[in-house]
């Protein structure tokens, strides 16, 4: 008996069905505000792409209840979710010369890639005297200080700047999100060919690339740090663990998100060079693929300038740079400035004591 009720939270929360519901229905409602309404593509284009979504969602739905082709469903949705507005957004920017409803990370990595081809050091920069002072969110309002930094590790810039360099010497235009979007097909396949039932395939297809606030159309990069964990988990279940540890490397080289897993999988190699008595050869050569992708990118910049690279992907981001990052968005910061417990956005927290007792328990 307690065995089944222990059971029953799995039972009903994670089922294909609920997972369809839940993100199908914030992305129908997300789409609609974004596009549905004709704010910012117009109204007939709007509509066209949440239209496609709408579409999608149905033909999602009935592929689950007739329980035939259920993943290639929710695929068409992910199309119609995700790459229908990018490349509506993109063909907007193209013909306008616009970058609307582009996220400001997405431009600025842009702005980083050209300092970078011409020599220059795209962290320490002051980023108003580029075009991302013009940049639509940030015109008739105060300096923000996202400008003074760019606050992403190297490899978010580096990754994409072969595919601009190319476009830039055949004279096509170019859009981040271009890349974005074949990292993202690399991490739907990765899920596909997980060798896990199909419905947690389906409900890991469905948080990853349904969930609104990912806000993948616009060129928020958290793709750049989830597919290769994606692909970390499938080496594992393939029993590669180099790869594995390469992947989830990575990971931490795009977001320092990642960097939490990578003791937990430092760990597996462990148990695991124990049971399989891996020569110290192997062990190390293993756990050196978790630091190697991270050292190979980060350390250039870092020795360029070392104060410019803290200030920006450290400083800046945990409030201790005089330009501190504002607090925004949803979490728990934002609950505490609501209450009137942190007095502004600017105002400075000691967040890190919360964060590190929040990370003791992984």
């Amino acid at each position: 008996m307690i065995h089944r009720v222990a059971r029953l939270p799995r039972r009903l929360l994670f089922r294909p069905h609920l997972a369809l519901l839940l993100f199908g229905s914030l992305s129908l409602i997300s789409g609609w505000l974004w596009f549905g309404t004709g704010l910012f593509l117009g109204r007939g284009s709007g509509l066209t792409v949440w239209a496609c979504s709408f579409v999608a969602t149905v033909i999602a739905a009935l592929t689950l209840l007739r329980r035939r082709l259920q993943l290639g469903g929710l695929l068409v949705l992910v199309v119609a979710t995700v790459v229908v507005p990018t490349l509506a957004l993109i063909a907007l920017r193209w013909n306008t010369g616009a970058p609307i409803l582009m996220h400001d990370g997405a431009y600025q990595t842009e702005e980083a890639i050209r300092l970078l081809l011409g020599g220059l050091d795209p962290y320490g920069v002051d980023y108003t005297t580029t075009s991302m002072r013009l940049w639509h969110w940030y015109v008739n309002t105060p300096i923000d200080p996202s400008l003074y930094h760019y606050v992403y590790p190297p490899a978010v810039f580096l990754l994409p700047l072969p595919a601009y360099a190319l476009a830039h010497s055949v004279g096509v235009p170019f859009d981040v999100r271009l890349v974005d979007l074949l990292v993202a097909l690399v991490a739907a396949v990765a899920i596909i060919k997980l060798p896990w039932r199909w419905e947690w395939r389906y409900l890991v297809l469905a948080a990853l690339f349904l969930d609104p606030f990912f806000y993948l159309a616009q060129g928020r990069n958290d793709i750049l740090f989830l597919a290769p964990i994606v692909l970390g988990v499938l080496a594992w279940e393939r029993d590669r663990p180099m790869l594995a540890a390469l992947a989830f490397g990575a990971a931490a080289a795009f977001k320092p998100f990642a960097v939490f897993l990578l003791p937990l999988l430092a760990l597996l190699v462990w148990r695991r060079s124990r049971a399989e008595r891996w020569s110290t050869a192997r062990q190390l050569s293993v756990l050196a693929g978790l630091i190697l992708p991270g050292l190979l990118t980060i350390a250039p910049f870092f020795l360029w300038n070392p104060g410019a690279y803290w200030a920006d992907t450290v400083s800046f981001v945990s409030g201790s740079d005089p330009h501190r990052y504002p607090i925004q968005g949803y979490g728990f910061s934002e609950i505490l400035l609501l209450l009137k417990i942190i007095p502004s956005p600017g105002a400075y927290f000691p967040f890190a004591i919360l964060q590190a007792l929040g990370t003791l328990p992984v």
